[in-house]
């Protein structure tokens, strides 16, 4: 939790001093704060006398009608009750109240008091529904949760610093001959299998649940299934603030594990730990507005063969019933290991993830080596458009937009899919599109 931050660039606070008619000694203030609301800027003009405030207007013509719009009246008679900015906000309106908090701290001339320092904004309903008004935010990322011989992927939905969605998953290397669900284009010899060990294969945990959940209970006497475990901490997580799961995630590994219903992994600390950086990723990702409740969004992810035979696609979709409210695309190659660049998380293990490497050979995110990636696009296909800008342009096309009309464009002409996507110049466009759709169906 931010503590004692100085919001100063931005606010304005204009005092005009006038005398009382009648030649009285009572002097009235009229104050004017200006703050960043949702959709522009909040300004708070208040009358004081004596001390107190005796009138508050709040104009905000480009907040949320609805929602931030609707609550200015409200927020303005606590303001008069409160006699300041130490209000309790209208739930569902957390952005514009904050932002008439700072407003009224500007125009009083006063340092505005983040949240440990003044009362927090009201919410409704029970902890796993958390009202939101505009922008949500969706981010990735990759850790070494559960030991050396994998490593974790974890998404999050968050709007501020509240997490209203969570995806867990992991990978780690099989069997090949096992006959288990592995990643897209394992089978391909001198493409995306030509990066593993030989009788290796990368698997998601979660596409061979029955196999890593019996093996689980045969070596470790597990009595909850893998995937039942990375449900609980998705449930856990929901409601709570980056920083609460955070705290959760450095401290006792043990206090973790009780405080997870339905939870048995010894390392529950660890993927909290993977789940609250994906969060603070999301807060450095385009932004969407969603005006409903986190309880109707749905997070899933899909693997694919988006582009060609030497990786595979990673997709993320948060949707609400038939639309598409965001989506996030990531993808893993396999680079040499001597080339200096950002691989998986243990990567570096040799008798761990690493032994499923063939020689010379270490996996890598795309968006991990976007620079190195996009200057081979350059070279070898006269690419103008980073890969990852290019992942971000598809991701906004199709924000906003229903199953059905994206499921269209990925299965229609390919020239027409690149045309359709502004800023995105990828031969394979509708294939990273279908991967979402493959992501949101799921």
């Amino acid at each position: 939790m931010k503590k004692n931050r100085i919001i100063g660039l931005g606010l304005s606070a204009v005092m005009v001093l006038s005398l009382a008619a009648c030649g009285e000694k009572t002097q009235a203030e009229t104050l004017t704060g200006t703050a960043k609301g949702y959709g522009g800027d909040v300004t708070v003009t208040l009358t004081r006398e004596d001390g107190k405030i005796t009138a508050c207007s709040i104009e905000g013509k480009d907040e949320t009608e609805a929602i931030g719009g609707a609550a200015l009246e409200t927020l303005a008679e606590q303001v008069k009750t409160a006699n300041g900015y130490a209000i309790d906000g209208v739930s569902g309106a957390t952005v514009t109240s904050k932002a008439v908090m700072k407003a009224v701290a500007a125009a009083l001339g006063e340092e505005y008091q983040d949240e440990e320092t003044q009362k927090p904004v009201a919410s409704a309903g029970p902890a796993a529904i958390v009202p939101v008004e505009g922008g949500i935010q969706l981010g990735l990322a990759y850790g070494a949760a559960h030991g050396t011989k994998c490593f974790t992927e974890a998404y999050a939905v968050v709007k501020d610093d509240t997490i209203i969605a969570a995806y867990v998953d992991e990978f780690q290397f099989v069997d090949s001959a096992a006959g288990l669900n592995v990643v897209p284009n394992s089978d391909v010899a001198d493409g995306f299998a030509a990066g593993y060990a030989e009788g290796k294969a990368l698997a998601s945990k979660r596409a061979v649940n029955d196999y890593y959940s019996k093996n689980m209970a045969e070596k470790g006497g597990s009595t909850v299934a893998l995937l039942d475990n990375f449900k609980a901490i998705e449930t856990y997580v929901v409601g709570k603030t980056i920083a609460e799961v955070e705290t959760l995630a450095g401290g006792d590994k043990q206090a973790a594990i009780d405080a997870v219903s339905g939870c048995t992994l010894a390392d529950t600390a660890g993927y909290l730990g993977v789940i609250a950086q994906a969060a603070k990723n999301a807060q450095t990702t385009q932004a969407v507005e969603f005006t409903g409740d986190s309880s109707a969004l749905k997070l899933n992810v899909a693997y694919g063969a988006a582009h060609g035979t030497k990786c595979f696609t990673a997709a993320a979709a948060v949707t609400e019933g038939d639309k598409i409210v965001l989506s996030y695309i990531d993808e893993f190659q396999f680079v040499a290991s001597d080339a200096g660049l950002e691989t998986v998380p243990n990567s570096d293990v040799a008798d761990g993830f690493a032994a499923g490497y063939a020689e010379g050979k270490a996996l890598a995110s795309k968006r991990a080596v976007a620079d190195y990636y996009s200057q081979n696009m350059s070279e070898k296909g006269g690419a103008t458009v980073r890969i990852d800008d290019n992942f971000n342009a598809i991701q906004n096309h199709v924000n906003g937009m229903t199953v059905a009309d994206a499921k269209a464009l990925a299965e229609g002409d390919k020239q027409a899919a690149i045309d359709a996507v502004s800023g995105a110049t990828l031969a394979d466009t509708n294939g990273y599109i279908g991967v979402i759709v493959a992501a949101a169906e799921g």
